[in-house]
């Protein structure tokens, strides 16, 4: 037996009620988790003076690896009288479409006087290097700005940092950044 609709209101209902159920589907359908890397230099100095923005762009928006290419922020010194410290700006965005928490971890060994990472004035150095540093939960589309800060009188440095989804861990994506000290190329004169 099949039923027949017969007033026009409640045949508008029932197609308003199947319409709504195949817009709100694809909502329903699984959340996607991607963290999305970003790198730019952000400042050189000399201890004692005040230090020099470059405010450049951010780098690796929208670009995925765990290698840090095209995701790479490297300082090269070419004579004796560089900065004596460089930072650099690390942008965490959620590019997933739900909320996500994500783990931050960094190659090199935790040492002070080499490299440190901060956010805002909080020192999470030993946190990061251990890959146990995480961000609070960021919706979609949200960013978290962690800092890296190389003395650069240091010899010749890079560090790879990798930020991972904690709910999906195979989503992961990567910047690299470092110091580049090159003593055989003669200055301007």
């Amino acid at each position: 037996m099949r039923a027949t609709i017969r007033n026009p209101w409640a045949a508008s209902l029932l197609l308003g009620a199947v319409m709504a159920a195949l817009i709100v589907t694809p909502a329903l359908a699984a959340a996607r988790y991607q963290p999305d890397g970003l790198i730019r230099m952000a400042t050189a100095g000399v201890l004692g003076y005040p230090s020099s923005p470059f405010d450049g762009p951010f780098l690796g928006n929208n670009i995925y690896n765990a290698t840090g290419a095209h995701q790479t922020a490297i300082f090269t010194d070419i004579g004796s009288t560089g900065p004596s410290f460089l930072t650099f700006d690390i942008s965490i965005q959620n590019d997933g479409s739900a909320a996500d928490r994500f783990k931050v971890k960094a190659t090199g060994a935790a040492s002070a006087s080499v490299v440190t990472y901060s956010r805002g004035t909080t020192n999470i150095t030993s946190a990061v290097v251990a890959g146990t540093y995480r961000t609070p939960s960021l919706a979609p589309g949200a960013t978290y700005l962690i800092h890296a800060k190389i003395a650069s009188q240091s010899p010749s440095v890079a560090r790879l940092v990798t930020i991972r989804s904690v709910t999906s861990s195979t989503k992961l994506d990567a910047v690299k950044f470092g110091f580049l000290w090159n003593p055989g190329v003669p200055m301007g004169g």
